[in-house]
């Protein structure tokens, strides 16, 4: 559903919520600020360089991730 220019994430009826690109890049890049103090793709950078000193503690903003393509900007070096 669309109100306006913003989207209401809704759960289908077979219980799946479907969220854009955008909403899973803002997920991830509340969740990595408020957690680590850093950005979404230093998140992914670090993860996927090995230097996450604790990964289980965004493991949700990590699967969050892999839910884009490999293609996606955030997993481009900035």
């Amino acid at each position: 559903m669309r109100r306006g220019r913003h989207r209401v994430t809704e759960m289908t009826t077979d219980g799946v919520l479907e969220l854009t690109r955008d909403e899973i890049v803002r997920r991830i890049e509340r969740g990595a600020q408020r957690r680590l103090h850093m950005s979404a793709r230093e998140l992914v950078q670090a993860y996927r360089s090995g230097r996450l000193e604790d990964p289980g503690l965004v493991a949700d903003l990590i699967a969050l991730a892999s839910l884009l393509a490999e293609s996606d900007p955030l997993f481009v070096p900035a």
